[in-house]
């Protein structure tokens, strides 16, 4: 899509006329082109992910960040579910005036040791750290020279100053503009990246530096694509440069490496410490949440470990390259697991990820203002979850579909109402009994139906929940199971009713879908569908505890036992592979073991 045509800046009409004429553009574009950006996922941003309204069900990605794949670490994980339970879902509250938690300083203080910087400020986004940055140091006469490559919130942040942008890379350029521009009272900013977020190149922070400090100016790098990737402790390229702790400020942001949100500015505690109370996007802005903060925090003390990850990551991307270029495409100077491939205009980039699309590949085109109009591109983002062999599916299809004479039919596998249903119920079932009901999710059962979730939906438009109520009251469970028992050929002893007991155990230990269920109903707040599952279980047993409860001297109090022994059973079968019980281990009991036992058991109640 072409935005520069309809930027408020560069237009005269009003904000009404301007939108309206933006939104049938963007109607139009999307008819023609196609929509290739916010894109509905239904899954986790990964190396694999579910797109809304796509017939796979699953496909490779290359749009996430995420470089060491913390986001999906249990560990990680973990970490924010316990802070939610100690915390809350959020702190309601920016940190000047009660939401500064102990997680979050801790992080501050930790993200300051790994940089080894005097002190650290976070903040909710690397955008609004950068954006915070300038708006508390920066004032209208000040001069702030830009590497043209720096990221779209450095731009946003030196908005009310006077701003020099510079050739990237270009030390030389650097020296002269700021030799040119040097003014009495006015302060003297240089800003640069780390690892720059398009071309996957590393910016030239020695140089840059020595610069800086020759005519007076404050150096910062943004290093948010840097840090967790680069580094043999993952400090970022400060770390490989050994220049950790030279550099005034340093900026980056916890949603890439560390597999959460949030930013941060890291630096002089002189300049940290005023930052802190001027900054509005921190000391007016609620504080992060606490999963967030926590996830962040179990990151920032995997990252220093995770050396052989980086290694990994990097080779990958070195092998991306060099594969790319073999099968004939242009990258771009990249040394780091962000690769451009560009492409010829930004067009056939919308169109080359459009048609990769449906062949299960999920990778982003990138045009101006991100980039320069003369280079679009593809951006492909590598993680450490990502194969080799993900890589190699990408440059297969990629051949493909940058053919001049492409062309596609998508095949169509037609099913019938009937067949899907029982396509999900199957999935379904085989979910409980690896998982148990706690393990279901519309994505996971989608994915093992091979179906999209629409297809799901279309199917069962009242949603998720009420399928699974409707699995339950639709599944036999073990009512048929007391059928094999008619009453007309049981004799009232114990040898029958241990029968009965004995195939309830072997079912119960057997079946997962059966032991779920009844994990089910022991909830705090079971489903209304297994309470009716249990009642319905207690009709069909009417006759047969009639049966054994007759003639005896108490039939309540025999009533009594039968429940007891009954619900000792099913407790045991669920148990046994928990804990031992009353000092047995019921895993290595046999079933003739437990027959005599139940026999003993029932000549005293009959």
């Amino acid at each position: 899509m072409k935005l520069d045509k309809y930027g408020v800046g560069q237009s005269q009409q009003s904000i009404q006329e301007l939108a309206e004429a933006f939104y049938k553009y963007k109607e139009s574009y999307k008819d023609e082109s196609g929509q290739i950006y916010w894109k509905e996922s239904d899954s986790a941003v990964s190396s694999k992910m579910s797109l809304n309204n796509r017939r796979s069900s699953r496909m490779v990605s290359f749009v996430s960040n995420d470089y060491l794949g913390f986001s999906q670490h249990p560990l990680v994980q973990s970490d924010a579910i316990r802070a939610i339970n100690q915390f809350g879902t959020g702190f309601c509250a920016a940190p000047s005036i009660g939401g500064y938690s102990s997680l979050q300083k801790r992080l501050e203080d930790g993200i300051s040791a790994l940089l080894k910087t005097e002190d650290t400020l976070v903040f909710n986004s690397g955008f609004s750290a950068n954006v915070g940055l300038f708006s508390a140091l920066a004032k209208p006469n000040d001069i702030v020279f830009l590497d043209k490559g720096v990221h779209r919130s450095v731009f946003e942040g030196v908005r009310h100053c006077t701003c020099k942008i510079l050739p990237h890379n270009d030390p030389e350029a650097l020296d002269s503009a700021l030799q040119r521009y040097k003014v009495e009272g006015s302060n003297l900013y240089v800003v640069i990246d780390g690892v720059y977020s398009q071309d996957g190149d590393r910016g030239l922070v020695q140089e840059y530096l020595e610069i800086s400090q020759k005519h007076g100016a404050l150096l910062i790098v943004d290093d948010a694509h840097g840090i967790g990737v680069l580094g043999e402790h993952g400090a970022g390229l400060l770390e490989e440069l050994n220049l950790l702790g030279q550099v005034p400020l340093v900026t980056g942001t916890m949603s890439k490496a560390f597999g959460s949100i949030g930013g941060y500015v890291s630096g002089r505690k002189d300049l940290i410490n005023y930052i802190r109370y001027y900054a509005g996007s921190c000391c007016f802005s609620v504080s992060l949440p606490p999963p967030c903060l926590a996830a962040a925090l179990k990151s920032l003390e995997l990252i220093p470990k995770a050396t052989s990850e980086r290694k990994e990551l990097l080779a990958k991307a070195q092998y991306a390259r060099e594969k790319l270029q073999e099968a004939g495409f242009s990258t771009t100077d990249s040394t780091t697991p962000i690769v451009g491939i560009l492409t010829p205009s930004y067009d056939e980039a919308i169109l080359w990820a459009e048609r990769l699309l449906q062949h299960d590949v999920y990778i982003v085109p990138i045009g101006y203002p991100a980039v320069s109009k003369r280079c679009p591109r593809l951006r492909l983002a590598l993680s450490c979850l990502h194969s080799y062999r993900d890589i190699d599916f990408l440059i297969s299809k990629l051949l493909l579909v940058s053919k001049k004479d492409y062309k596609y039919n998508m095949p169509r596998k037609r099913r019938s109402s009937a067949e899907i249903a029982q396509l999900i119920d199957k999935a379904t079932e085989d979910i409980v009994r690896e998982k148990g009901f706690g393990g279901l999710s519309i994505q996971e059962v989608c994915e093992r139906a091979e179906i999209e979730p629409q297809v799901f939906y279309r199917r069962y438009p009242e949603g998720f929940a009420f399928y699974v109520e409707k699995f339950i009251r639709d599944h036999d469970f073990w009512l048929s199971h007391y059928e094999e028992f008619p009453i007309e050929q049981l004799s009232r002893t114990p040898e029958d009713l241990t029968r009965i007991l004995l195939s309830l155990w072997r079912q119960i230990v057997g079946d997962g879908l059966l032991g779920s269920l009844l994990r089910l109903e022991l909830q705090d707040s079971p489903l209304e569908a297994a309470i009716e599952i249990a009642r319905a279980r207690e009709k069909q047993t009417e006759n047969l505890v009639d049966f054994f409860s007759k003639d005896t001297e108490s039939s309540n109090t025999s009533r009594v036992q039968l429940a007891i022994l009954t619900a000792g059973v099913q407790y045991l079968a669920l148990h046994k592979d928990i804990s031992t019980f009353c000092g047995i281990d019921f895993t290595s009991i046999s079933d003739k073991e437990i027959e005599i036992a139940l026999i003993k058991l029932l000549k005293e109640i009959l």
